[in-house]
């Protein structure tokens, strides 16, 4: 879709004053898909809640967006499968999206970044309910390394978080579909990702643990589906300005 829309352009990319990202003007994003509030709204494209999870601003913004992609879909993919990332992509994508939609109505935006930051958010849930494990002396006795390891990645994933909110402040990226994608994954994460089997490694669990477990893991689905009923009932009741 990125090389459409340079051919859409014209084959040219617009001054970095206007698009920083080296990609197209605003006006062949909007014909692309991108979102934008008033046609959502008032013209029923409802179809850009979706559309600008396959867009990107320009080349610098293709290349950051996979880059973290494959890093840490590749990783969600290998521990969890494939149908948790397509659950923890795609969910949070269209929620940042609708964030966006409602939070800033005038901006133009584009990109796989709400579904990122919904992978990053699924990767916060697994450290969130696997926390006692991951960390625990008792579980990582035999080597000390791990723990530590595991700490490395936390910090990646909080140094990712920082550089994409970074670029959420340059033109047609908003981290708004920032924030809303990582809400949204940590509660599909809570529903889709497996929680480490204690017995495993010899920590007994009570009635009461596994029943928290179960009942942290419906709250999760239940919530991701609420949110986006209410949100979707909000920008419908909206303006689109």
């Amino acid at each position: 879709m990125l090389i459409a829309s340079f051919g859409v352009n014209g084959w040219k990319v617009e001054p970095l004053s206007v698009n920083p990202m080296i990609g197209p003007s605003a006006e062949t994003l909007i014909k692309m898909g991108a979102k934008q509030t008033s046609l959502i709204v008032n013209q029923g494209e409802w179809y850009r809640l979706f559309s600008p999870m396959i867009l990107h601003a320009g080349l610098i913004h293709y290349f950051l967006n996979m880059m973290a992609l494959w890093f840490i879909g590749k990783a969600v993919e290998q521990c969890h499968g494939f149908a948790a990332v397509v659950i923890c992509f795609v969910i949070p994508a269209v929620g940042g999206t609708l964030m966006s939609a409602i939070f800033l109505p005038e901006y133009i935006s584009v990109g796989a970044s709400g579904g990122i930051f919904g992978l990053i958010g699924a990767c916060l849930a697994d450290i969130c309910i696997n926390w006692s494990l991951l960390f625990s002396k008792h579980a990582n006795e035999s080597d000390e390394g791990t723990r530590f390891r595991h700490l490395k990645v936390l910090l990646w994933l909080f140094f990712d978080i920082i550089i994409n909110c970074l670029v959420g402040l340059t033109p047609f990226v908003d981290n708004f579909t920032h924030l809303g994608g990582m809400i949204y994954g940590f509660l599909c994460g809570l529903s889709t990702i497996e929680r480490l089997s204690t017995d495993f490694f010899g920590v007994a669990t009570s009635f009461w643990s596994k029943l928290r477990n179960i009942c942290i893991r419906f709250a999760g689905l239940i919530l991701s589906v609420v949110f986006i009923m209410v949100t979707t009932a909000v920008l419908v009741d909206s303006d689109g300005a």
